[in-house]
C-alpha cells in the first residue's frame, strides 16, 4: 500500500483527492510518465521523464497556484492518478480541469469520472468559481465528461498526432448554474 501522508481533501464513495506532495513521488508515478499508454494522448510523449525532472515538478506547484490533487483509490489508498484546476483566472472565476489516471488496473472502473465530479463540486461549491474548461483528444476523458453533462463547446481539428494519424482535440465547459441544476455529478 502506498499513501500520501497528506490528509484527505476530498472523498468520495471509492476515490479520495489529497494534495500532490513531495511523498507521491514514486518509482510507479515516474513509470506514468514514461509509458506509452499511458502518455498516448498527453503532449509530453516525445522525450523521457526523469526522476529529477518529476521532483522538480511536483515542488514548483505552489508557485504556479494550481490545484493539483492525488488521486487514490479508497480501498487500499494507492495512489492511482492525479487530477487539477490550472489556468486559474481569479477575476473570471475560471480554471482548466486535466486528469491522468495512470495506474492502468483502474482504467475503466470509474475512478476519473468520481474525481472529476469531486473537483467540479469543489471548484463551484466551496472556491467559488463561475467557469470550468477542459481540452483533450482522449475518448475515455470525453465520455466520461459527456456522460456528466459538459458542454461540448468545439472541436480543434487534427491537433494531435496519435497512433500514426491526426485527432481533433474536443472542447468542455461547464458553467457554475449547470453544476446548480445537476449537470457535471454522478447520477
Amino acid at each position: 500500500m502506498t499513501s500520501s501522508s497528506e490528509a484527505v481533501f476530498l472523498q468520495g464513495e471509492r476515490v479520495e483527492l489529497k494534495p500532490l506532495g513531495r511523498s507521491d513521488v514514486s518509482p510507479d508515478y515516474l513509470s506514468w510518465l514514461n509509458d506509452v499508454d499511458v502518455l498516448r494522448y498527453r503532449s509530453p510523449k516525445s522525450f523521457p521523464t526523469t526522476l529529477a525532472q518529476l521532483e522538480d515538478w511536483v515542488t514548483s506547484i505552489p508557485a504556479r497556484g494550481e490545484l493539483v490533487l492525488s488521486v487514490r483509490a479508497r480501498a487500499d489508498g494507492r495512489h492511482v492518478g492525479n487530477i487539477s484546476l490550472g489556468t486559474i483566472l481569479w477575476p473570471h472565476r475560471s480554471a482548466e480541469l486535466a486528469i491522468m489516471i495512470g495506474a492502468k488496473d483502474t482504467w475503466g472502473k470509474g475512478y476519473g469520472t468520481e474525481a472529476i465530479t469531486l473537483l467540479t463540486s469543489h471548484a463551484f461549491g466551496t472556491m467559488g468559481l463561475h467557469r470550468l474548461s477542459a481540452t483533450s483528444p482522449n475518448p475515455a476523458f470525453n465520455a466520461s465528461v459527456r456522460k456528466l453533462g459538459w458542454t461540448q463547446e468545439g472541436i480543434r481539428r487534427e491537433a494531435f498526432f496519435v497512433d500514426g494519424r491526426f485527432v481533433d482535440f474536443e472542447t468542455w465547459g461547464l458553467l457554475e448554474q449547470e453544476w446548480q441544476q445537476g449537470k457535471g455529478r454522478l447520477r
